[in-house]
């Protein structure tokens, strides 16, 4: 099995004392490698996670989930990403991760392409981009200064949520009123997730 990674960077990390270690970043949360989004992959995260497993309930049409990473060493998992491939309003494929972490992990920024682990207290003076149902309420989202893609924070269930669209140009699904649920709380609905290949894009 492929040893975990840093967080931050996807550089190499060492286990001191009881605590992960990168030599960059130093104490972080281990990553561990993508997985692809069959059913059961999908089931024994949402079954070992600290953190909501966002899933778009119905995904936009034409979607497939298309990998799951989770950080975490033997405990639950502080941080997940899933993501989505599926047809694009500008591209022939576009791409989405959805992360929820707990704060200052960092997974969610390095998928946003955004130095440091957590959003700055800026983004609250910013304005309001769009929102999400997540989890049975509505979740705002502040659009995040990146060129090369759509990326978008706010908070759900006490964790943070982003949302991240390649290319940039494909901004529009994070705004198509999109409903997740947390697979951790409707793990009876694991099987309604259409599931497709491993996209590299999971990597760090």
């Amino acid at each position: 099995m492929t040893s975990p990674v840093c967080v931050r960077c996807g550089g190499p990390v060492a286990v001191v004392g009881d605590e992960w270690t990168c030599g960059t970043h130093g104490r972080i949360e281990p990553l561990h490698q993508p997985l692809p989004a069959e059913h059961h992959h999908l089931w024994d995260v949402a079954s070992s996670s600290a953190v909501p497993v966002w899933v778009p309930v119905p995904p936009p049409s034409g979607w497939t989930a298309s990998g799951v990473r989770r950080t975490g060493g033997t405990g639950p998992a502080r941080g997940v990403a899933l993501s989505l491939q599926g047809p694009g309003v500008t591209t022939r494929v576009a791409e989405l991760v959805i992360v929820s972490e707990e704060p200052g992990v960092g997974l969610g920024a390095a998928y946003a392409g955004i130095d440091g682990t957590d959003p700055g207290p800026e983004i609250t003076s910013l304005p309001r981009d769009t929102s999400l149902h997540v989890g049975g309420q509505r979740a705002p989202l502040w659009s995040l200064p990146v060129s090369d893609r759509s990326a978008y924070v706010g908070e759900a269930a006490g964790c943070w949520l982003w949302v991240v669209a390649w290319p940039v140009t494909e901004w529009m699904v994070i705004h198509d009123s999109l409903t997740l649920l947390d697979l951790r709380e409707n793990r009876e609905r694991v099987a309604e997730v259409p599931v497709g290949a491993l996209t590299p894009r999971l990597a760090i």
